[in-house]
């Protein structure tokens, strides 16, 4: 005999009495239980009835050929709705995780990058890749690392030059640094820009913390070049703006430019040359998801086509 027809056998719940009574909750009778189940109604008032022996709870009154919840089957409903939807997403994360097409991804990058090219970039890979949702947090490079080695982002896009303890590294990008000035600058027809063009101009500087600053001071100090430095500036697109208004001129990361070139910014090659090089940062030892994969190949490629512009 089937235990669940036999309502004396066993204390123990089981999971068809659950479901028996969650379908009875939600469409009122036995009846129509029996239909969401598949099952007969019999079967199912029996699974009501073993539900309530085995928990020593009275879950249902019959009012006027219906059975009406108590208040200590609402109770109990509620939570075994909770555990549903838990199983639910428990569900959708499986089928996120065996694709790249629906998810969830963040990823921290220093602002250089997301100030500029990272945008058109996140647009190609979701164009590719409908339903994932992409977080994007822009912040200085050793905040990037934080976050990625506390696990807390899935890739982080910084500068090489930061310390990386606690993360996997790999090489992403190594370009050259740009500068950038408006189209009335006394320099703006030369075919590229040393830094003895730059003695005596109005020089619009990276921030202290930004390792363009040090770079640009030392380039300085080597060949004996005095520019008056106007602004110093946290954000390589503040830079660029002030250098489109002719506030100066600016030595810049070119991931920051594509865009505003668009508006009228002058851009030339700077000499000696000022490497840029970027990393991308993953979780220590951890293999990344699917869609950390594809998104990095999206990345690299579109990095690539930067460079060789």
């Amino acid at each position: 005999m089937d235990d669940d027809d036999d309502i004396s056998f066993s204390p123990a719940l089981k999971h068809r009495h659950i479901e028996a009574f969650r379908a009875v909750m939600i469409r009122g009778t036995t009846t129509e239980a029996a239909l969401m189940l598949h099952a007969s109604q019999p079967v199912i008032s029996k699974l009501i009835a073993r539900f309530q022996a085995t928990s020593g709870l009275k879950l249902f009154e019959l009012h006027k050929g219906r059975l009406v919840p108590t208040p200590e089957a609402r109770v109990l409903f509620n939570a075994i709705e909770r555990s549903y939807i838990g199983l639910e997403q428990i569900g959708q994360t499986i089928a996120e995780l065996r694709g790249t097409h629906s998810g969830r991804i963040q990823v921290g990058c220093l602002p250089s990058l997301g100030m500029g090219t990272l945008p058109e970039i996140v647009k190609a890979f979701m164009d590719r890749h409908s339903g994932v949702e992409v977080v994007i947090e822009t912040v200085a490079s050793s905040l990037v690392k934080e976050g990625v080695a506390s696990g807390r982002l899935d890739l982080g896009i910084t500068s090489m030059r930061i310390d990386t303890a606690g993360t996997d590294v790999e090489a992403l990008a190594r370009v050259n640094a740009v500068a950038v000035m408006s189209r009335t600058h006394p320099l703006a027809r030369k075919r590229s820009i040393r830094v003895e063009d730059l003695d005596g101009c109005q020089f619009l500087a990276a921030g202290r913390p930004d390792d363009m600053h040090a770079s640009m001071l030392a380039l300085f100090a080597k060949h004996g070049v005095n520019p008056k430095i106007v602004s110093e500036t946290t954000y390589a697109l503040t830079t660029c703006m002030l250098a489109l208004h002719g506030a100066g001129i600016g030595v810049v990361s070119p991931f920051v430019v594509p865009d505003l070139k668009k508006l009228g910014l002058v851009v030339k090659q700077f000499y000696p040359r000022v490497p840029v090089e970027l990393a991308v940062l993953t979780p220590k030892d951890m293999p990344i998801s699917r869609l950390s994969d594809a998104f990095l190949q999206t990345l690299r490629k579109s990095l690539k086509a930067v460079k060789e512009e």
